[in-house]
């Protein structure tokens, strides 16, 4: 949001709402430190307001009331409102600053307190004292068994500050801050032009747009190092997740970022380990797509998700991912999983998707247990509502009406009724891009072929399984070809 002139005082409503109520009542230890603080009013003036918590919905003239309460009638101005939310809204700002900065009783100091105290005493000539606190600093981050993006950049500023202080003597032998300096720049400038380009590259599949990534390979060929992915496993993860997107998706480029990744979850900072793991998810998700069977090692990916705490975003789960989770996990014949996950991370969604989600992945469920009938009746108008379930929906019955005539060939006439019902549907739907339609209905086509084949024959022979599980694999493209050939085989 930009401020204007005409609402800039109106930022320190924004400002508060964004305070979480802990952080309310260090905003208010704050107001009452005379070192930042520049007006009495302030505390006055922020508890009142503090009234109006969460959502601080305060409009231009309540405001004006509260300040005629907090300080008199006689003394209101506009002015003086403005000045006063301008100038409480510079303090939210300086404790923002502040908090992100200094740590609490019991916290850690934060890189950037040691970082700017080193500089400091640097700068004011203290010899032997900076000396002795650069060195104790840097041994705290060098003994970091985990070490970020943002840990080698500060590691080249406190190297930096020491090697060009006044103080420090530079012609001798056994100066290494100075090569430890660039050594840290290095890895810095490596684990950020890794980072951007697996994010680059993931962007291009599916924006399908380009980016340029100059000096890439030199990084690559520097991560790639045997010390360098021994030493720094940031590093070596985003290395061989970048190798993997420039060859393009295979098992065996995902399995070895897959394998690079579990070797070194215990030394991955928390951030880096989201965004590692959702670009695994997402591989295997294409792979999933082009019939690879991923499935066991996508469940592992998720449980890992869930066991670490990452899963949620802000809170939330997206219905998609929720139910492509399920499916995954009823593929692998982990019911009560499948279940406790329904029951567990249905709250997280958003309450117009909650019902859907949940009957397409009961159904889901129902379906792997060998269940048709729970597994239609799951199947409620809802689903079919939300246009991101209703194809898959659509895809599931036909598998529920072909196992029916396999149970039982007087359905023959019900699984006909279904796949022209469900190919006029396809043909019809507008909003599907053409190879998408084209797969729906080459999968169509697969099922007609395979139920006429039966129904002639009665007794299906191994030749005629042959001729089917041939005109399968010559079609393309086509979704569910791994259970299109299981049910040949069950002819």
């Amino acid at each position: 949001m930009v401020f204007s002139a005409k609402n800039r005082s109106m930022k320190l409503l924004t400002l508060l709402k964004a305070l979480r109520p802990d952080e309310h009542r260090d905003f208010e230890k704050f107001l009452q430190s005379p070192f930042f603080k520049a007006s009495d009013q302030y505390l006055a003036f922020f508890k009142h307001l503090c009234k109006h918590h969460p959502g601080f919905e305060v409009d231009r003239d309540e405001l004006e009331a509260a300040y005629r309460r907090c300080f008199g009638a006689k003394s209101f101005t506009k002015t003086k409102l403005h000045n006063l939310m301008s100038g409480m809204a510079r303090q939210v700002e300086q404790y923002l600053a502040v908090s992100g900065l200094i740590a609490k009783d019991g916290e850690p100091e934060t890189p950037l307190c040691k970082e700017l105290l080193a500089k400091s005493l640097g700068q004011r000539r203290m010899g032997a004292y900076f000396r002795a606190e650069a060195e104790r600093i840097l041994a705290a981050f060098e003994a970091r068994p985990t070490k970020s993006q943002q840990d080698y950049l500060s590691l080249q500023a406190l190297y930096q500050e020491t090697y060009f202080n006044p103080d420090t003597p530079r012609h001798v032998a056994n100066q290494p801050a100075l090569q430890l300096a660039a050594d840290n720049l290095d890895l810095y400038y490596c684990v950020a032009k890794l980072r951007y380009a697996a994010e680059m590259m993931a962007r291009e599949r599916i924006l399908k747009n380009s980016h340029e990534m100059p000096m890439l390979h030199g990084v690559l060929e520097h991560a790639s190092l045997p010390a360098i992915r021994e030493k720094h496993p940031l590093v070596a993860v985003y290395g061989y997740l970048v190798g993997m997107y420039l060859e393009g998706a295979s098992i065996n480029g995902f399995r070895s970022v897959k394998a690079s990744f579990m070797a070194n979850l215990s030394e991955l900072p928390k951030a880096d380990l989201r965004e590692l793991l959702t670009h695994l998810i997402n591989c295997g998700v294409t792979l999933n797509a082009s019939e690879q069977d991923m499935n066991g090692e996508m469940l592992e990916l998720y449980k890992l998700a869930v066991g670490e705490n990452m899963l949620l975003e802000n809170g939330r789960i997206t219905h998609v991912t929720f139910s492509n989770i399920v499916a995954v996990a009823a593929l692998c014949k982990e019911f009560e999983w499948a279940k406790w996950f329904i029951s567990s991370f249905a709250p997280f969604m958003d309450p117009a998707k909650q019902k859907p989600a949940m009957a397409l992945s009961h159904a889901l469920v129902f379906y792997q247990q060998g269940n048709l009938d729970a597994a239609q009746t799951s199947l409620v108008a809802e689903v079919f509502q939300l246009p991101v379930f209703d194809i898959a929906a659509r895809v599931l019955l036909l598998k529920i009406a072909f196992d029916r005539y396999l149970q039982d060939v007087s359905d023959y006439d019900f699984l006909c009724h279904s796949i022209n019902a469900s190919k006029k549907y396809f043909v019809g739907k507008d909003t599907l891009s053409e190879e998408r339609r084209l797969s729906l209905l080459n999968y169509v086509k697969s099922l007609k072929q395979m139920a006429a084949a039966k129904s002639k024959a009665g007794k299906v022979t191994a030749e005629i399984r042959k001729k089917l599980e041939d005109k399968l694999s010559s079609i393309s493209p086509i979704v569910s070809r791994k259970w299109l050939n299981e049910a040949i085989g069950k002819l």
